[in-house]
């Protein structure tokens, strides 16, 4: 038998950048690295903004690069980090693309929902009007 799990395996890959920043330190570096711009700062300039243990900055780091949210480029005997647009665009889009998707027949149904129930009290008031006195509840 053939399985086509392509959408899980894609969400997957987002699953594990969502579980990147689901760290407030790595959130911190990849937030500090979105206000750089498209170059990025090397490690030390991280390092002076984000304050923790370089071995935790280097981890951190690490697994946001293997999640695909920062590039890293070798510079002499520095490495720079960057965001890498492109994946992080994607993950935008996967977050917004069913945005509002089922809004639209929710404001109908409650609309129509709402619509029907103002009938349903007025009929009743109407009947109720016209029921004799004894019978009024």
């Amino acid at each position: 038998m053939y399985f086509d799990d392509t959408r899980i395996v894609v969400t997957r890959a987002f699953v594990d950048q969502f579980n990147a920043l689901g760290q407030p330190g790595r959130l911190a570096i990849f937030r500090l690295l979105v206000r750089a711009g498209p170059q990025g700062l090397c490690v030390d300039d991280i390092k002076r903004k984000v304050p923790m243990p370089g071995s935790t900055l280097s981890h951190h780091l690490d697994t946001l690069t293997r999640s695909g949210l920062l590039a890293a480029k070798r510079s002499g005997r520095f490495i720079y980090y960057a965001v890498d647009w492109d994946r992080t665009a994607r993950l935008i889009r996967f977050l917004t693309e069913d945005c509002c998707a089922d809004l639209n027949g929710h404001l109908w149904s409650r609309r129509e929902g709402d619509e029907e129930t103002k009938r349903s009290s007025r009929s009743l008031k109407s009947r109720a009007s016209q029921a004799p006195a004894g019978d009024r509840r």
